[in-house]
């Protein structure tokens, strides 16, 4: 009976630890992309609620580098959208390849009033491999499609 020799065993070893790291490598993007994707999922219902429940304007737009979150203040007779203090939190690892098809703007793309969402809105996310269309039809859901 014969068994494998150390330079054998040694060889496996490295073939199985170079196909992990390229996997974890091939993985590593998208994985960030999906997380972020969920993370802004997750703000854009948290918002929705907070405007319910403060009776508050909120919405979320686009800083150029992440989406932040923001709200409608009276500010010297003047309404004007100023930043949450809890939205720059958690954007500092905002994957650069994940963009929106809309530019960066004092206006947000996606406004939530206490009655619900101001109006049905539609962003496309794109990144190198992929894409997403996005549509709130209302405050709560987000209908997501793949987009080419």
């Amino acid at each position: 009976m014969q068994g494998f020799s150390l330079l054998e065993l040694m060889l496996v070893l490295a073939l199985l630890g170079l196909m992990t790291a390229l996997s974890v490598a091939w993985l590593g993007p998208a994985s960030s992309i999906g997380s972020a994707l969920e993370q802004l999922a997750a703000q854009s219902r948290q918002l929705a609620q907070q405007a319910q429940l403060s009776g508050r304007i909120l919405g979320l737009r686009w800083t150029g580098q992440h989406p932040q979150s923001v709200q409608l203040n009276l500010n010297e007779g003047r309404l004007v959208w100023t930043p949450l203090d809890s939205s720059t939190q958690g954007w500092a690892d905002w994957p650069q390849e994940l963009r929106p098809d809309r530019p960066a703007a004092q206006e947000p793309w996606v406004i939530f009033t206490p009655s619900g969402l101001a109006q049905p809105v539609q962003v496309r996310w794109s990144w190198p491999e992929g894409g997403e269309r996005w549509h709130w039809q209302t405050s709560t859901r987000i209908q997501v499609q793949p987009a080419p």
